[in-house]
């Protein structure tokens, strides 16, 4: 998976890549096209595709450093309404099962580890004495660097301006792509509701990165030909330590340029699967302080 820098116009397209086509589209009430593309109008992409309802997803994260990388593939399935989804998620040649519905995290314990979880094969990640339901709880997005919810939903937000690229492809298939536009502050401190809301997550972080700040903070997105999104793709460089780094960018700030760019792919819309959460009986408890580091 290629890097980019954010703010840049260089990139990686992950389909064909297009000329870009002169002019915006307005994302008002009505639209406006230019140069033949298709009109979009405010939430059509997200409508578009949540009602689908379930999907098969893919999500590559990418951290490029001078010195290191590190590559983390993330594939599963997906509730596109709640958010809940179900995922195998590979690092550093291990995999872990993980599912997240709601405000709660479950990871499948390894079978030579499950002496620690009195013998059951699944963990919930549990935060102090405190419940993780309710307004205030956090969001198991904050927990997991490849939880799809907060990239899917990025698309419920209003951008600056939508950019009509090219048509290409996105697995295989006929894509049109897109550049939208966003105010990098709106994905940095999101305030989307239910259904659509980015949950902070790794869109924040990743917003949050570059430094010195961009205003404005591109995603590309391709479409179907039902206008639902198969493919979006994001990233950002932090160059210069902040005066104040964030967690991430603290342990990026050794290696500069340090750049984060992740991809999520949606295919098999409407599938049927089961999101539940895994018996009581086969579920012990982890306060988050003993998890260790890794894809979690």
């Amino acid at each position: 998976m290629t890097a980019w820098r954010h703010g840049s116009a260089a990139r990686h397209g992950f389909g064909t890549r297009a000329t870009v086509a002169a002019g915006a589209l307005c994302l008002a009430a009505t639209g406006c096209s230019n140069s033949g593309a298709p009109v979009l109008t405010h939430l059509s992409i997200y409508k578009a595709t949540i009602s689908a309802r379930t999907a098969r997803v893919w999500v590559y994260l990418n951290v490029q450093a001078p010195r290191a990388s590190t590559y983390i593939l993330a594939e599963g399935e997906m509730n596109l309404s709640s958010g809940a989804c179900a995922l195998g998620v590979q690092a550093a040649g291990v995999t872990t099962n993980e599912l997240l519905t709601g405000n709660d995290l479950y990871f499948e314990v390894p079978t030579g580890a499950r002496v620690t979880s009195g013998g059951k094969p699944w963990a919930e990640v549990v935060f102090g004495s405190g419940s993780r339901s309710g307004p205030d709880a956090a969001p198991a997005s904050e927990l997991t660097d490849v939880d799809p919810a907060p990239l899917v939903g990025v698309l419920a937000a209003q951008p600056e301006r939508s950019v009509f690229v090219g048509k290409g492809s996105a697995g295989g298939r006929p894509a049109n792509e897109f550049r939208l536009d966003f105010r990098t502050a709106a994905l940095v401190a999101p305030a989307l509701g239910a259904g659509g809301e980015m949950k902070r997550g790794l869109i924040s972080l990743i917003a949050g990165l570059s430094h010195p700040r961009e205003a404005i903070f591109p995603v590309y997105v391709w479409l179907d030909k039902q206008g639902r999104a198969v493919q979006l793709v994001i990233g950002a460089t932090l160059e210069t330590e902040p005066a104040n780094p964030s967690a991430l960018q603290a342990a990026l700030a050794n290696q500069l340029p340090a750049t984060v760019s992740v991809r999520v792919d949606l295919r098999n819309f409407g599938e049927r699967f089961n999101l539940e959460p895994p018996p009581v009986g086969e579920v012990s408890r982890l306060p988050v302080s003993q998890l260790q580091a890794g894809v979690l």
